[in-house]
């Protein structure tokens, strides 16, 4: 049996640990990092199963496709080892480093399993976030043409030229051009309007609108449609978080989607591009201040900020909410599973060796602004 969301992009299965993404949200961990390099172990597994009598469970590169996080000043990463040889690497649709796996025959046969590892040592690197004042913000016509081309035109997961959300923005924003203060007026509005809440797959900005409910990257994607309606470049990053009490095992879509996070939990925040400083991160859930005071506080406590967090994709142009929709229907009438387990470990006292195995993850281009802000961080969690 052919998969029925054959043309999705790697995304859809990269994020689905979002999924599981808070019921963490009584999980806080709020315990400032050290200055000084640490150094992690991230270890992902994932099994396809095939409980089915008689159909073949047909695989494609995209199944087997995974994210190599990024390098900056802020992060190095090591990919340590894969149970499986790398057949190529590559970039995705969204500008992301990522590997395929040669598993050989790509289909799960009647009664059978496949299963694949890898691990990765993540370094963490002291970071700051640059001094932010609101009178020093550029307005919106200072924004470079080509920034606006690329990050505010509307998508069919951003679609900022619906008339209600347009409108919504642009009500909001009021008179103002300033495009921090524009941005402060989005954060007040979304904290005080949506209200965090988890589901069995992500939303679209319409409905976040109109449930007033969302997690965390349901908010920062309204946030982001909120920005590209009036003109401010913004799209999405993802990541995970070291959260050292955390040991959650959920299962997702009527059984058949298996979710294990052992210390470690998956986050999606907005970056927002804000003359003077660039590209900026904006998180609305994993903050310990309350953003309707606070709105700034998204931007200097957010989870890149005060946590040991890691850059892992970013979403420019994926549909990723089409793709796991996609996945759950597909899923839920098939006898097909999907087990995924997260672990990471603290490891003390790593000076960080040239890995024999296996080279690091060179460092590679993100989008433009991301260099310009000196900030870049993180697959989907606990908001």
């Amino acid at each position: 049996m052919e998969d029925s969301w054959r043309g999705r992009s790697n995304l859809a299965l990269l994020t689905l640990a979002l999924l599981s993404f808070i019921a963490l949200s009584n999980i806080y961990y709020f315990g400032k990092p050290v200055a000084e390099e640490r150094s992690f172990k991230l270890t992902v597994r994932a099994v396809y199963e095939n409980r089915s009598l008689n159909e073949t469970w047909i695989l494609n590169e995209t199944d087997l496709t995974l994210g190599l996080f990024a390098n900056n000043s802020w992060q190095k990463v090591y990919l340590m080892s894969a149970t499986h040889p790398i057949k190529k690497f590559y970039n995705d649709p969204d500008g992301n480093y990522v590997i395929l796996l040669d598993i050989g025959e790509m289909k799960v046969p009647p009664g059978g399993r496949i299963s694949y590892s890898v691990t990765y040592r993540l370094i963490y690197k002291e970071r700051k976030p640059p001094i932010i004042l609101e009178d020093e913000s550029g307005e919106l016509d200072d924004i470079p043409r080509d920034l606006k081309e690329e990050y505010c035109k509307p998508t069919s997961l951003w679609q900022s030229n619906l008339t209600e959300i347009k409108k919504l923005a642009q009500d909001i924003a009021g008179d103002e051009r300033k495009v921090l203060s524009i941005l402060k007026k989005f954060i007040v509005w979304i904290s005080s309007n949506i209200h965090y809440a988890t589901f069995e797959r992500p939303r679209y900005p319409n409905e976040t609108l109109s449930q007033r409910l969302g997690d965390c990257d349901d908010q920062a994607n309204l946030l982001i449609t909120f920005c590209r309606a009036v003109g401010i470049p913004a799209y999405l990053q993802i990541g995970c978080i070291y959260i050292p009490d955390l040991n959650s095992s959920l299962y997702y879509w009527s059984g058949h989607l298996l979710i294990k996070e052992d210390r470690v939990g998956w986050h999606g925040w907005a970056m927002v591009y804000v003359l003077p400083w660039g590209w900026l991160p904006v998180d609305l859930t994993y903050v310990s201040m309350d953003l309707r005071l606070n709105p700034l506080s998204a931007i200097v406590n957010s989870a890149v900020i005060e946590h040991y967090t890691f850059q892992y994709l970013n979403v420019t142009t994926t549909d990723y909410v089409r793709e796991i929709i996609s996945m759950k229907e597909f899923l839920e009438t098939s006898e097909f599973y999907i087990y995924e387990e997260d672990i990471m470990e603290f490891e003390e006292k790593i000076i960080c060796p040239r890995l024999p195995i296996i080279r690091p993850i060179y460092s590679y281009t993100l989008s433009s602004g991301l260099i310009t802000a000196g900030i870049a961080y993180w697959k989907r969690f606990p908001s």
